[in-house]
């Protein structure tokens, strides 16, 4: 008699597969434009519309549905998909779907839509899985949008960032040895740039948390940028020699026959921060350039050499108006304190001179301070000194 084993299942495994699945726009264009000035939207969707179709593509390990697939339903929704379906789309008036000589379930939009309110449409498809002759869904969005145009819609820009920095070693001082930088403000209407005959300006710095007007003090120092009869030009100009971080505005208006005497919006406006300071990279080093080995007596005389750089590029002594080079030398016996020998970028000095006990070794060291800001000279009653023919007396402060 035979024997029969028991029988032992054969499971099916079937490796998953990767997809790309999105919303194509066959024709037409998702993004409109409105023209306030002529009511007309471009492209008009009544006359150009539209259209777009649900697309997957597949990647399977088996190799048996591999690339594009066939679309086998679709449900299109204007907003995401509401539960008693409500929002579902049907053919009428603003979408047809499947429409004639166009791809089956894809959706022809006929409706233009406004600028204030964006339309997401959503759709829900599905293909045939071969491997399993089943039906996969998926659900992709695609947003229509308008963008508006006004020919009145004015704006406000300036050609200065957010917020930049002012590098002293890159500054080119002018002649008369101002550090001279240009902000300067456009009015637009829509992208049409504004004659300055229309435009308006008015300039204004960050006092704490208080925009305010510029002193006349501050005019005189280190603003300049108002015309003849009082009015602010377009431009500001400021001496960055007088200022370590400042915030300014300008406002501005368009008009046409009379000048406002203020600004009639607060919407145009911009703002800009400047900050003047040392770049970080900047470094100091020192060499010894006399006195490699000295006497007993000290009387050898020793020199030395400061070093300046910054992103590894040695700094021009043009720029030594930028430093204060302090050389000091402290011998190494108990309770010794550091004698300043010298200033500048070169130093020599006879150590005996400063009565250093030739039994202990020396070091020397430079303390180099970097230019802060400029200000000006003053009485002790807050006065602001001048030379004989009025010129304002200024000086520069390190730190």
């Amino acid at each position: 008699m035979a024997i029969q084993t028991q029988p032992k299942d054969v499971q099916v495994h079937i490796d998953p597969y990767s997809f790309l699945a999105e919303i194509q726009v066959l024709s037409g264009n998702p993004v409109q434009n409105y023209n306030k000035d002529t009511n007309d939207y471009e492209p008009d969707r009544s006359l150009i519309p539209c259209v777009l179709m649900p697309y997957i593509s597949v990647q399977d390990p088996e190799g048996l549905m591999n690339g594009s697939q066939a679309i086998t339903g679709a449900e299109w929704y204007e907003g995401a998909p509401k539960s008693d379906g409500s929002n579902r789309i049907v053919n009428n008036d603003d979408y047809v779907i499947s429409a004639t000589g166009r791809p089956t379930y894809s959706l022809t939009v006929k409706k233009n839509v406004d600028y204030n309110n964006p339309i997401e449409l959503h759709c829900i498809f599905s293909i045939t899985d071969k491997r399993k002759n089943t039906q996969e869904k998926f659900e992709r969005s695609i947003v229509l949008r308008t963008s508006i145009f006004d020919s009145n819609n004015y704006s406000l820009k300036i050609n200065r960032p957010k917020g930049w920095t002012i590098n002293p070693l890159e500054v080119v001082p002018n002649s008369k040895g101002e550090w001279l930088y240009s902000i300067t403000a456009q009015i637009y209407s829509g992208e049409d740039i504004v004659a300055d005959a229309n435009a308006a300006f008015w300039w204004q710095i960050l006092d704490g948390t208080t925009w305010r007007d510029f002193t006349d003090d501050e005019l005189e120092v280190f603003v300049s940028g108002k015309n003849a009869d009082g009015t602010w030009s377009k431009t500001l100009t400021l001496d960055a020699r007088f200022f370590r971080n400042i915030s300014v505005r300008v406002r501005g208006a368009y008009y046409t026959d009379t000048r406002p005497s203020s600004p009639t919006s607060d919407e145009m406006q911009a703002t800009t921060s400047i900050k003047v300071e040392m770049p970080g990279t900047l470094r100091a080093d020192i060499r010894q350039t006399k006195g490699i080995k000295i006497n007993s007596r000290m009387n050898t005389t020793v020199g030395y050499e400061c070093i300046l750089s910054y992103n590894k590029q040695l700094i021009d002594s043009s720029k030594d108006n930028l430093f204060i080079i302090d050389w000091y030398a402290k011998s190494a016996k108990a309770g010794s304190t550091a004698k300043n020998v010298g200033r500048g970028r070169n130093v020599e000095f006879v150590p005996s001179t400063y009565s250093f006990d030739p039994l202990y070794p020396i070091s020397v060291y430079a303390a180099v301070k970097m230019y802060a800001v400029t200000a000006l000279v003053t009485t002790s009653n807050d006065k602001v000194l001048t030379t004989s023919d009025g010129k304002l007396i200024i000086t520069s402060k390190y730190e």
